[in-house]
């Protein structure tokens, strides 16, 4: 029920963003320069775009029993839907399953009769439902390239969460004897313990080529900088962090 009402949102928002836009109606009046270029991919004041998104990422723990453990590899699909206020200013919206990795070892100190301390290494993967909301500013074309850059936030909704995980138990001495515990599992689905939402802060740089008319691929570098905890507990605080790299293709 969550989802669908996450994509009837979706689909509200962007029927209201289309009723505002100008599209449809003639571009501003170009200037001097603009006049002698023809330049159809300008004029348009929607584009709508199909894009796959590979990245790498990290863990910032934000609590003193977890450590990061190394970057993961994650990547995404889904469509951008551009509304354009001016010939080069707009706001990019859309939505794109993303699939995030984090890394990360969280240690426990609880000595107890039995047990001194535990150690588990996680090596998660958690599938978002992404939302942007980001404001984009293009350059005037420079042929058939134009440069942009983005900044904006990214609203992400927890599809799925599951984690290959290893834990290390070391048990309190038997007789002057110390000894350990320890055990693995794949694949274990930790929905219930990862939080439902997350928001990040996205900046980037991109170019676009235009191939043919209102066609033109694209390709953007940017830095998603998460501050929401990857855990719904507060005693487990890890942020995910990440570069990634956009390839698309816009119409």
């Amino acid at each position: 029920m969550k989802i669908k009402a996450i994509l009837f949102f979706c689909l509200i928002t962007v029927s209201a963003m289309a009723q505002m836009s100008p599209y449809g109606a003639p571009p501003p009046p170009p200037s001097s320069y603009e006049a002698n270029m023809p330049d159809e991919w300008g004029a348009r004041y929607f584009h709508f775009g199909l894009n796959f998104t590979p990245g790498i990422y990290w863990t910032s723990p934000t609590t003193s029993n977890n450590t990061s453990n190394g970057t993961s590899f994650g990547y995404g699909y889904g469509a951008n839907l551009e509304f354009y206020f001016t010939r080069n200013y707009g706001f990019l919206m859309g939505f794109e399953v993303q699939n995030i990795g984090a890394k990360y070892i969280n240690t426990n100190s609880n000595p107890s009769q039995t047990t001194l301390d535990s150690t588990v290494t996680h090596n998660e993967t958690v599938q978002y439902l992404q939302i942007p909301f980001e404001l984009k500013l293009k350059t005037s074309p420079f042929g058939k390239f134009r440069f942009y850059g983005v900044v904006g936030l990214d609203f992400g909704f927890r599809l799925k969460a599951t984690d290959d995980y290893s834990s290390v138990i070391n048990l309190a001495p038997v007789r002057g004897f110390y000894y350990n515990s320890s055990y693995s599992a794949n694949n274990v689905n930790i929905s219930d313990q990862t939080d439902f939402f997350r928001v990040s802060l996205v900046i980037g740089l991109g170019a676009e080529y235009e191939l043919a008319g209102s066609t033109a691929l694209q390709a953007s570098i940017t830095y998603n900088n998460c501050f929401t905890n990857l855990n719904n507990t507060s005693s487990s605080g890890v942020n995910v962090k990440g570069i990634e790299l956009m390839l698309g293709l816009l119409f």
